[in-house]
């Protein structure tokens, strides 16, 4: 197979579909096609067999880590994500983490995911003094795996109303964007996404239902969408790229 890109640096995961929060920047809930947003708002999980591939397949490719187990979901409404963290481990892939809004940490769960994850990204939506209580309280609960707290603060992405995403965008638009190189992303449905502003699966790249992750990566049509990219006004090849608002 002709490899014309560098491996992936990160694997990320969506493992469940579904966000008990409705932030209005997120994709899921700014897409303005809500046909092709409603999967996220039906529960649904990608199978622990399909996990147990790709992460066996990443490996075979001389991938150790990092993974993130989270897309635009939030992964503490997945019943399995504490074992399924364990099993990248066990897997021998590193530096396994979440991005959470850490709403369903309990006592209970902290037990739970301490120890089965590297890391732990939390971003607390909530106004102070209860969120510098909160930070305080969920940092006691940990011992072994480790957390960082992110403030909470949203970031421009497409559709959003948080921001002048079309002036951003048209800021943008000639610039090189080398995202796609950064991260292999597969949703919840099993797609390849190209990137983290990707959700629907805007541009056709497969699905590990059907291919290897060595096929999805270095397909032709990925390998041509990332280096096109890498090239001044290589946004310009795709609309959505086109109207990204990040830099």
């Amino acid at each position: 197979m002709d490899r014309r890109i560098p491996l992936f640096r990160t694997l990320e995961i969506e493992t469940r579909s579904t966000c008990n929060r409705s932030c209005p920047g997120c994709l899921r809930n700014s897409l303005p096609d809500r046909e092709r947003a409603r999967p996220w708002f039906e529960p649904a999980e990608l199978p622990a067999q399909t996990l147990e591939r790709i992460f066996r397949e990443a490996l075979a490719l001389g991938f150790r880590g990092p993974v993130c187990l989270q897309h635009y979901n939030e992964p503490l409404q997945d019943a399995r994500i504490a074992d399924l963290a364990l099993l990248a481990r066990r897997m021998g892939l590193q530096g396994v983490f979440i991005c959470t809004n850490g709403d369903f940490i309990t006592e209970s769960l902290a037990a739970r995911l301490d120890g089965a994850f590297d890391h732990l990204r939390i971003a607390l939506y909530m106004d102070e003094p209860v969120k510098s209580e909160r930070q305080a309280w969920l940092t006691s609960l940990f011992r072994t795996t480790s957390l960082a707290f992110t403030g909470g603060e949203h970031i421009p992405t497409h559709f959003s109303p948080l921001f002048d995403v079309a002036a951003l965008a048209a800021r943008h638009r000639l610039r090189p964007c080398l995202e796609p190189l950064q991260r292999l992303v597969i949703n919840h449905r099993g797609d390849m996404l190209l990137c983290c502003d990707d959700l629907v699966g805007h541009f056709g790249l497969g699905n590990v239902g059907e291919r290897s992750v060595e096929e999805l990566w270095f397909s032709e049509v990925h390998q041509r969408l990332v280096l096109g990219l890498q090239e001044p006004g290589g946004r310009l090849m795709h609309p959505h790229c086109e109207s990204c608002p990040r830099p």
